[in-house]
């Protein structure tokens, strides 16, 4: 029996992503992944049972690392400005970002505590769009591999699940901003397309605009994208 290699797998998942963003589903086929990879088309199947097999794969690595980073850059340690401008809200020698976030949405009972986690959960999820506007200039394949995949017909309710696991983070932090009121009340999807579908319709119109899209387009059109999901500046 024949064992697995680790690096041949993962240069099929990176050969996978470079094709199918760069010549769609159709011509993609198991024979062009494998001779970009630098292996043979059987050796393909001795890691995934079919070229469908393979394609969940990659969309699966590449969410994966697309929801790290956003998670990462959510997670940054909670300034220790905003932590004293509440005295409801007092963080630990060791503050888990999360947790805190999440106390100061709870307490945010009085103008004073609700202003200052409405600040803490827009900074936030700005440094959340900073890092993913970085993350598509650096590796633009990911997120026209995920758009793609995302709409095609390649995309079912277990990934989906299985998404909104990795990410669920996020997902409570958005909860939990509607529930303090500092969210408007609108569904979740309505949040992620503003928030994240937006940074994704700029990276892909960035390469048809002469001259590109600016920094500081960027950095406005997430004060759009936040005004148009906050129930308060």
């Amino acid at each position: 029996m024949r064992h697995r290699d680790e690096h041949k797998q993962q240069a099929l998942l990176e050969a996978t992503l470079t094709e199918v963003s760069e010549h769609g589903f159709a011509v993609t086929s198991v024979a062009r992944i494998a001779k970009a990879a630098g292996m043979s088309p059987g050796t393909v199947y001795l890691y995934y049972r079919d070229k469908e097999a393979l394609l969940e794969a990659t969309f699966m690595e590449v969410a994966r690392r697309i929801i790290d980073v956003a998670i990462e850059a959510f997670s940054a340690p909670l300034s220790s400005e905003a932590s004293q401008s509440s005295e409801a809200f007092q963080p630990s020698d060791a503050p888990d970002y999360i947790v805190s976030l999440e106390m100061m949405m709870s307490q945010a009972s009085s103008e004073e505590t609700l202003g200052a986690a409405t600040h803490q959960l827009k900074s936030a999820l700005g440094r959340v769009w900073q890092a993913l506007v970085s993350l598509g200039h650096r590796e633009p394949a990911l997120f026209r591999f995920h758009d793609q995949f995302l709409h095609s017909s390649h995309m079912h309710e277990s990934l989906k699940i299985a998404n909104q696991e990795k990410a669920a983070v996020l997902l409570d932090a958005f909860a939990m901003g509607k529930q303090s009121g500092i969210l408007k009340q609108i569904d979740l999807v309505l949040i992620e397309i503003f928030l994240f579908r937006t940074i994704y319709s700029l990276l892909q119109g960035e390469g048809c605009q002469i001259p590109p899209i600016s920094d500081e387009s960027f950095d406005q059109a997430f004060e759009m994208a936040w005004d148009a999901i906050a129930q308060r500046p």
